[in-house]
């Protein structure tokens, strides 16, 4: 059985006539009638009766297959239909994985954008270490990840998003809020919040300190930058994190940021995908809405707004 035939089979229950009928579905009267010969063999009972010089209607049997028929048609038509609207990215579902700093500080302001543009695909979002968001792009949890350390792994590919800076961030009234800069050696003698010793940031963090063969004194280590941020508010110590995520403390007066000389490195931040899976449609559109949202940024408010 097939949905060419059931349509056939519609078209004659409704056109009462093969030759109407094979106007409808673009076929010849012969066409139709073949196929609604193999459809009767293949059912085993008859679906058509016609008297001599009258019009084809439907047995019994005929009128409970066209209803099938017309429910397995309109199944189909909804089914391209919804094929239709997610290759023009109109619908469909994305799945998209973000480490910390990514999903906490950047992640809203590119979503709110790539909902406005497409407000018919369901975004659903994972926030985590970047080697767990890795874990599940490569166990198709995910569609799309975003990451602050670019994967070594053939079976997925990398794009350079931006670059980000590590950088101390402190109370307004600490003492070393006053230097233009401070150095490596001096947060020796710091108490020191980071997060655990399991995300990337750390990890880049530790490295750094046992180059320049300077203890990591870490008084306070927790899952998220936000609680950084609210103990190093509180006078608790001094805190290591990406410069995104301080912007509006520190315009607030509430944070300062230090730039760290031995911290001279860029931080880059990484769109990755699986290698073996072509890009979805919802996929490209989140890539164009980050690029574009990203050249904004660095453009500035002005000359956004100007353009």
């Amino acid at each position: 059985m097939e949905l060419m035939q059931l349509q056939m089979l519609v078209a004659v229950a409704e056109e009462r006539t093969l030759q109407k009928a094979a106007a409808r579905v673009y076929r010849t009267p012969q066409a139709i009638s073949t196929a609604i010969s193999k459809l009767t063999a293949e059912i085993g009972t008859p679906l058509l009766d016609r008297a001599p010089g009258r019009d084809f209607k439907l047995t019994p049997a005929g009128e409970a297959l066209v209803d099938y028929a017309r429910r397995l048609l309109s199944l189909r038509d909804e089914a391209l239909a919804a094929m239709e609207e997610i290759r023009n990215a109109r619908s469909g579902l994305l799945r998209i994985g973000a480490n910390q700093s990514v999903g906490e500080y950047l992640l809203p302001e590119i979503t709110d954008a790539f909902q406005t543009k497409y407000p018919g695909i369901k975004l659903k979002l994972m926030i985590g270490y970047s080697d767990a968001v890795v874990s599940a792009l490569k166990q198709h949890e995910l569609d799309i990840a975003l990451v602050a350390s670019q994967p070594r792994d053939e079976d997925l590919r990398s794009q350079l998003l931006m670059r980000d800076r590590l950088i101390a961030v402190m109370g307004p009234r600490h003492p070393l809020a006053l230097r233009d800069q401070i150095h490596i050696q001096e947060l020796g003698g710091e108490s020191l919040i980071t997060l655990t010793a399991r995300s990337e940031l750390r990890k880049r963090v530790a490295a750094v300190f046992n180059r320049f063969r300077v203890p990591l004194n870490v008084q306070v280590e927790t899952g998220t930058l936000e609680s950084i941020k609210n103990m190093v508010a509180r006078g608790m110590g001094v805190g290591i994190v990406p410069r995104m995520c301080i912007k509006r403390e520190e315009a607030r007066g509430e944070l300062v940021a230090k730039t760290i000389a031995e911290f001279g490195e860029e931080r880059s931040l990484w769109l990755v995908c699986r290698r073996t899976t072509a890009l979805a449609p919802a996929c490209q559109a989140f890539i164009k809405v980050i690029q574009s949202e990203l050249t904004r940024r660095r453009q500035g408010p002005d000359k956004a707004n100007a353009q």
